[in-house]
């Protein structure tokens, strides 16, 4: 444990709960954590989020508020936090099912149930630093890759982000979140993201042409689902103005043509029609992919 250099590190921490909320200040301060910054309310937390930066980020999370996810959850949202790849730690005494899927949902790093130990709080911070997982970007999530990826797919479906924490307690100043870090990490995120929506459309258009003689199917699917894929063709073509690929907009045109074409008939849909929309897809997926490999494969940042 590195708990001797903990004492530099900034810790923001949250809680609705101020009882709970100085018992998990208590452990921090075992471990070694001097300059801790509580907040008990969403003004004080979004400001801080937006204003300042943080090597550590513990939140409480009550089951009982309304939006408590939607609020921790701008940690990892570009327009709302100062790092969007902060270290974060998220409590909770609860440990169903559904909580736990909205608890990671939100980008978290590492979930803890209380009641838990310093020993245990310790070991979820030394991951932080010694084995943070690898982070991805999808239409509506931003934070670690918790599938299991190997070989090369893992290193072209994931990039290591700047690390706040292990920066400020390995005096590794190149691995902390500066302005450049932070874009370079959000353009080669970009990349990925577009990858993953890519699929996402190819997934559809294949359903769709599978079952283009399921009438039933058709019925209740075919309009929600030519819908998903419009709103995903946006989501790629605000990325690829981002990451400055414009050129490549011509293969989302293609998609774009043919579902609309196919929503003016739905949900009567013909095999031929589903048959060129999946063309259309498979060729935007494979346009894209192609400039991934090459970035996700370049050199990480500079502090």
């Amino acid at each position: 444990m590195h708990r001797a250099k903990y004492a530099n590190a900034s810790i923001l921490h949250y809680d609705v709960r101020q009882r709970i909320g100085k018992r998990t200040c208590a452990t921090l301060r075992e471990l070694g954590f001097r300059h801790i910054e509580t907040v008990d309310n969403a003004q004080d937390l979004s400001k801080l989020m937006r204003t300042r930066q943080f090597e550590l980020a513990v939140y409480g999370n009550d089951a009982t508020a309304s939006g408590s996810m939607d609020l921790i959850g701008q940690t990892r949202q570009y327009e709302k936090s100062s790092d969007p790849y902060t270290p974060m730690i998220l409590v909770s005494w609860n440990g169903g099912s559904e909580m736990v899927r909205k608890a990671l949902s939100t980008g978290t790093d590492q979930l803890l149930l209380w009641p838990f130990s310093t020993g245990q709080l310790g070991a979820r911070v030394d991951a932080l630093i010694s084995a943070r997982k690898r982070f991805i970007e999808t239409e509506d999530y931003l934070g670690p890759e918790r599938r299991q990826p190997k070989g090369r797919r893992a290193l072209s479906h994931s990039i290591e982000v700047p690390n706040a924490l292990r920066a400020r307690v390995e005096g590794r100043p190149d691995l902390a979140p500066s302005a450049v870090a932070i874009q370079t990490a959000r353009a080669r995120l970009g990349f990925i993201k577009i990858v993953n929506v890519a699929k996402r459309i190819c997934a559809i258009a294949n359903m769709l042409r599978q079952h283009c003689d399921d009438a039933g199917f058709l019925r209740h699917r075919a309009v929600d689902q030519l819908a998903a894929i419009q709103n995903s063709l946006s989501v790629i073509r605000n990325a690829l103005a981002l990451i400055e690929q414009d050129h490549k907009q011509r293969y989302c045109d293609s998609v774009e043509k043919v579902a609309t074409e196919l929503s003016r008939s739905a949900p009567s849909l013909n095999g031929r029609g589903l048959a060129l929309l999946e063309q259309a897809a498979l060729a935007l997926r494979l346009a894209i992919e192609t400039n991934v490999k090459t970035v996700s494969a370049a050199p990480a940042y500079a502090g």
